[in-house]
């Protein structure tokens, strides 16, 4: 569904543009893996932010437990452009490489 207006960066007050399309996106749970989405990358060409938007409906896999889940996990992931984690909590290791790039 396309969106009714653009992505502002509220820093550069300008579009964000896609970067990257058809992003695999992989939800984390307590125990792992747990959703598989596509969605696109967005970012802003003047600071530089990203952000993942423009999912599909329903999640490609949903089925963690499933046996052969883990094995097409590893193979989607190498055919993926890139690959985005999404976990329930604020990543700490994630927030303290990017506050020392800035």
């Amino acid at each position: 569904m396309p969106y009714p207006h653009d992505i502002v960066c509220t820093s550069c007050r300008t579009h964000l543009r896609i970067e990257t399309q058809g992003v695999l996106v992989i939800e984390m749970a307590s125990f792992g893996p747990y959703k598989v989405w596509n969605a696109d990358l967005y970012k802003c060409p003047g600071c530089g932010t990203e952000m993942v938007t423009g999912f599909g409906h329903f999640p490609i896999r949903d089925d963690h437990y499933a046996p052969d889940f883990g094995e097409w996990l590893d193979t989607a992931k190498t055919l993926a452009p890139k690959v985005i984690y999404d976990y329930e909590k604020p990543n700490r290791i994630t927030i303290t490489a990017r506050q020392s790039k800035n």
